[in-house]
């Protein structure tokens, strides 16, 4: 599992593994990353905007992985 949350490439999909401090989610959540924002599968943007901030991954995630790519 990776922990270098700085260089997730721009629009990739990972899966982000929460830590326990984690509120928001419990279980591992898919995400993308859009400028310094991460936008979590499930989640309405227009309604609730990001779900993190890139500051806040750090603090909030154990963790992230590279989502498989499906054609």
């Amino acid at each position: 599992m990776r922990h270098d949350f700085e260089n997730i490439p721009e629009d990739v999909v990972v899966i982000l593994h929460p830590a326990d401090a984690n509120l928001i989610h419990r279980e591992p959540v898919k995400a993308t990353r859009l400028g310094d924002y991460f936008y979590c599968a499930g989640t309405d943007p227009m309604r609730m905007g990001a779900d993190y901030g890139l500051g806040e991954i750090a603090a909030f995630m154990r963790g992230y992985e590279l989502a498989a790519v499906t054609a």
